[in-house]
């Protein structure tokens, strides 16, 4: 027997099912599975509006639960699950007052700005030529959502996810105006995979393994047992560490784990510095989700 088949038999009490999303370029219907695009809207309310900035969320995710593969079985629950997350910010230019004649001069002006200059939420610095003259010029975000509102965190203000049920729903409507908005991808089928957790939670689930499985693991849990990207069940990708929010009505961890959405996978966003983000369940109280992410 292979070093790894012998070390998917000590892992096989943690072994789970996991499906990868197929997708094609394009929207659905408003009841599909899909990233991006036109949600199910109930008749009574208007598209999610961010109580931070009061503009209009970007629609990340949207799973019909009454759809999923067989073998999860309602596992999640019945209904629409929907998540929305406010990317706006405000981005304005700053003028230095400093210039140079050469492109030298102009990365050395940058390199060495004044401590006098501070300038909130500087995000970068760029150098703006007319004719021989570069202007050194800075960037700046003003008001982030995401930052205001620690979006990173679970039950945050700038984000919604949540379960609906489908009562009657707006016969039209056109998705608001928003920023960077995300071309929508239609998920017309699922991947099955075997998904083993990563060597974070392995740890925590006190597995015993000897130092030679323990570096093997090391080597091959990404390409042969670990599943990453965007993911329908099996286990989280943690980037930092195992973290399962407390329920808000029975207080226990919400460790049933729905979806881990990726850096730059299907939707094209960057959960920090190229982190990862997850959709997580009461599994007593089903109406109870919540998502939050991870960044090195």
């Amino acid at each position: 027997m292979s070093k790894l088949e012998k070390l998917k038999n000590k892992l096989t009490s943690v072994k789970r099912l996991a499906w990868k999303p197929i997708v094609r370029e394009g929207d659905g219907g408003l009841t599909a599975s899909k990233f991006g695009g036109k949600p199910w809207l109930n008749a009574d309310e208007e598209w999610p509006i961010c109580p931070n900035c009061g503009k209009p969320m970007q629609l990340f995710l949207q799973l019909n639960l009454d759809e999923l593969p067989q073998n999860l079985n309602t596992k999640f629950g019945s209904g629409i699950l929907q998540f929305f997350y406010c990317t706006n910010e405000i981005i304005v230019e700053h003028d230095t007052g400093l210039f140079g004649r050469t492109v030298e001069e102009c990365e050395t002006l940058m390199m060495n700005l004044p401590h006098d200059m501070p300038i909130k939420g500087r995000i970068g610095k760029y150098v703006d030529w007319e004719g021989d003259i570069g202007k050194v010029k800075i960037l700046a975000c003003e008001q982030d959502c995401v930052s205001d509102c620690e979006g990173w965190s679970p039950f945050s203000r700038c984000q919604l996810v949540r379960i609906v049920k489908q009562k009657n729903y707006h016969t039209f409507f056109d998705i608001p105006e928003i920023g960077n908005l995300f071309e929508p991808k239609l998920i017309v089928g699922w991947e099955e995979v075997n998904d083993y957790p990563n060597w974070i939670e392995i740890d925590d689930l006190e597995i015993r393994l000897d130092e030679d499985e323990k570096d093997f693991l090391d080597e091959i849990l990404m390409e042969e047992l670990h599943q990453g990207g965007d993911k329908l069940a099996g286990w989280a990708d943690w980037v930092q560490y195992p973290e399962y929010p407390n329920c808000p009505i029975c207080n226990h961890p919400m460790n049933q784990f729905v979806f881990q959405l990726e850096s730059d996978d299907n939707i094209p966003y960057m959960w920090g510095d190229g982190g990862a983000g997850y959709i997580v369940q009461c599994s007593q109280h089903q109406e109870i989700v919540a998502f939050f992410w991870q960044c090195a």
